[in-house]
């Protein structure tokens, strides 16, 4: 029995946010230069993209990720 993967939280945002905007993921390739089937495959969690092509990702969408400290006050 093969266990079922899921997108990474921060994909299903963005994801969220690209389908919110109105593209679809080919639309979103074409403008912003992004494979249509890495996006597919960070979609499906085939694949995971790097820190690098996240900040594309969410740059290309108006956002940007930022890591915050955890602790007790977070």
């Amino acid at each position: 029995m093969s266990r079922r993967r899921y997108p990474h939280p921060i994909i299903t945002q963005l994801r969220a946010i690209r389908d919110d905007a109105g593209y679809t993921r080919k639309s979103f390739a074409t403008e912003h230069g992004f494979p249509v089937s890495t996006l597919e495959k960070w979609d499906w969690a085939l694949a995971s993209p790097t820190l690098d092509a996240l900040m594309r990702y969410a740059a290309a969408l108006g956002y940007q990720l930022t890591l915050m400290e955890e602790g007790p006050d977070a």
